[in-house]
């Protein structure tokens, strides 16, 4: 057997091992406020406007004067019958998002074929992540040679942050499947040549990606700089050519964007919430490291031994790549990595230092270098022995086995256990109780799908300003025998309902689940309210 063939055999068990950990995971936990707002953008359903614009034709969120049935406000989670246009899905992603349209279409219609279940929504984004595969071998190969090849598709098969992100209901998978392509197709269009398919393939790539997530911007800049500094066999008035291509092909959906950007949204502003403990330096720092070191994201517990284990593993192999690389580390197409990568890490906090926001506190924004990261330590560990490869591929996978089992057995989105809020509101109530949810509409929606469909459900979303209290309370309390109150999700806002509740009424048992609140209201003089 040849080496080459090897090679793909080793490539074809490295992308099983991939599909397996993916599909173990998906159906482990119940979906989080950013998976079902995707579900409602996909089924055209706008969450996040104000009240005073919503049009329940359109399928606009409506916060109703009485309790309804959580069936009914099921269907913001489910296509309609007959089935909307995606037009509705662009409008809906206009009035409530701050992202391009290009997923939640996706999503739209891989839902109206696969279904809306936790597993058929998460599924579009694990097909994305596997569709990386071959892309990241390709410039794999280009950047590192045929050594790289193996530890590249290693580490981003089993990275933890990927696990993470790649079986979410988001546009991550599908954005980086984009940046992968545009990536891959400027390698090859600089080494090979350029030829109508490849710029197509170049134009597309990069169109689609813009249309995605705006942070695809930074990498792509990246990619734009580094042919400009080593354009190979192009020539700079081509690739000045073919950038313009791409921007004519997206003007239509920026310029109708633009128009809705500044407007007001459930959420607006909740990138300017100062986090705890805050440090802009620290942050920035984990944008890089989180790669490496998983628990560096927060997004799940960890142990700290493991962590620094990896942190010392990747230390080493950088030490040790830079000393037998010099320069070359830096050279040829291995310069697009690192601009990649550092465009990628320092793009939020730069917008924070701009806008005074707070992005760099979430991992996901700097995503967009998870690649170039891991294509960085392949060309590193390909620069040494066969065995030495190896055994620091296993070290390496050793290493975040901690997380990845953290991840498998704990709910890694606990913060929000939408499942296990709606079974314990509704394990012991009655028809003559209510549920009374405080949250933003997706979180309202989050519960709800988990919720039996009679159940009574009132919302509460202090952003829209169409509650008062104790008016709205009586209105929708009135006649119940008990108020299972749950809060989650409120992005810091005032919960006055709440402490008037608890002024005005007996606490039967509290419960915290999560950032989840479960109380059990009865009332104080009478036997309902």
């Amino acid at each position: 057997m040849g080496r080459s063939q090897r090679q793909r055999f080793v490539l074809l068990g490295i992308f099983a091992l991939m599909t397996i950990l993916q599909f173990a995971m998906v159906g482990r936990q119940s979906v989080w406020v950013d998976e079902i707002f995707s579900l409602a953008m996909a089924t055209g359903h706008s969450l996040e406007h104000a009240a005073a614009i919503a049009d329940p034709a359109q399928g606009d969120f409506v916060e109703g004067d009485h309790a309804i049935p959580a069936g009914e406000l099921q269907r913001y989670l489910k296509h309609e019958v007959p089935l909307e246009s995606p037009i509705r899905v662009i409008r809906a992603v206009l009035l409530s998002d701050t992202s391009p349209p290009l997923y939640y279409l996706s999503l739209y219609g891989w839902t109206f074929v696969f279904g809306t279940s936790d597993v058929a929504i998460r599924s579009l984004s694990i097909f994305c992540s596997l569709a990386c595969f071959p892309f990241v071998a390709g410039i794999a190969r280009r950047t590192g040679g045929d050594k790289a090849v193996v530890p590249a598709c290693v580490l981003f098969a089993i990275s933890p942050l990927g696990l993470y992100f790649f079986t979410e209901a988001r546009m991550y998978a599908l954005f980086l499947l984009c940046l992968l392509a545009t990536a891959w197709s400027s390698l090859v269009l600089r080494g090979d040549g350029a030829c109508l398919s490849r710029y197509l393939w170049w134009i597309g790539s990069s169109a689609a990606g813009m249309l995605t997530h705006y942070f695809f911007l930074f990498p792509w800049l990246a990619i734009i700089a580094f042919l400009f500094l080593s354009p190979g066999k192009l020539k700079r008035w081509e690739i000045i050519g073919t950038v313009a291509v791409a921007g004519l092909v997206l003007f239509p959906w920026y310029f109708a964007a633009a128009r809705h950007l500044g407007q007001w949204r459930v959420t607006a502003g909740w990138l300017e919430l100062h986090p705890t403990r805050f440090r802009q330096l620290h942050a920035t720092g984990n944008q890089f490291l989180q790669f490496f070191s998983p628990g560096k994201t927060g997004l799940w517990q960890y142990e700290r031994w493991s962590s620094l284990v990896a942190i010392v593993l990747f230390a080493l192999i950088a030490a040790v790549a830079a000393w037998r690389l010099r320069l070359r580390a830096f050279s040829g197409p291995r310069l697009l990595l690192w601009l990649w990568l550092i465009a990628a890490c320092a793009a939020p906090t730069l917008i924070d230092i701009a806008r005074h926001t707070y992005s760099s506190n979430n991992p996901r924004y700097a995503l967009a270098g998870l690649p170039a990261a891991y294509l960085l330590a392949a060309v590193a560990i390909a620069s040494f022995g066969r065995g030495i490869r190896v055994g620091a591929l296993v070290l390496i996978a050793l290493a975040w086995t901690v997380p990845i089992v953290k991840i498998y057995r704990e709910d890694a989105r606990a913060l929000e256990p939408f499942r296990r809020l709606a079974h314990t509101m509704t394990s012991d109530s009655s028809s003559s109780d209510v549920v009374l949810v405080h949250s933003i509409p997706s979180g309202i929606l989050g519960i709800v799908r988990y919720c039996d469909p009679a159940t009574p459900i009132a919302s509460w979303v202090q952003q829209l300003g169409t509650r008062r209290v104790p008016e709205s309370l009586h209105m929708l309390a009135s006649g119940r025998t008990r108020i299972l109150y749950v809060k989650v999700h409120q992005l810091g806002e005032p919960a006055p309902e709440e402490e008037w509740l608890r002024s005005h009424a007996t606490t039967f048992y509290e419960r915290h689940l999560g950032l989840g609140l479960v109380v059990d209201f009865r009332p104080r003089d009478s036997e309902t309210f």
